[in-house]
């Protein structure tokens, strides 16, 4: 299936319905979720995105800190996610090569395998337990997308996992 510009233009929408663009009230510390306050890269993150509303995060720095998005504790989480879920949407020649990264983190820090350590689990299960209803519809919205449009397996499994 082919996807459109306007379907990228209702996700977004979606979206940002879903998630209001307020920069969550926190030290860079509470940012980060118990087991990643100690990591260097995880404390970066937190520092470059604090005080910032999602919308103001530029592309660039959701690339840099993308291996980190799942060391972000749960409100740190679902005040960042929706940044990530609309440079998801972006095309080819918006993300050029950070595209398939900023995907493929994304999907890992939504879900959990069945080798994941524990400590893994209790934290992704934490983030996605905060996630309201219309946040969930706008998760599953964009792993619908990534699934039709890049044809991601993991984006296909997560919806079955979880999404409503």
């Amino acid at each position: 299936m082919q996807v459109g510009p306007k379907d990228r233009e209702a996700i977004g929408a979606k979206i940002r319905a879903a998630f209001p663009d307020v920069a969550p009230a926190m030290a860079v510390e509470d940012m980060l979720a118990e087991p990643y306050r100690t990591n260097d890269d995880a404390y970066e993150m937190a520092a470059a995105f604090t005080g910032k509303r999602w919308s103001e995060v530029p592309r660039i720095d959701l690339f840099r800190h993308r291996e980190s998005l799942f060391a972000l504790s749960p409100v740190a989480y679902r005040a960042y996610l929706p940044a990530y879920l609309e440079a998801s949407l972006a095309s080819d020649d918006v993300l050029d090569k950070y595209g398939a990264d900023i995907r493929g983190y994304l999907l890992y820090s939504l879900g959990t395998t069945a080798s994941s350590s524990p400590s893994r689990v209790a934290t992704t299960a934490d983030r996605i337990a905060g996630l309201d209803r219309a946040q969930r519809a706008a998760v599953a919205a964009v792993l619908r997308f990534l699934e039709e449009r890049w044809h991601m397996a993991d984006a296909a499994e997560l919806l079955r996992d979880w999404a409503d």
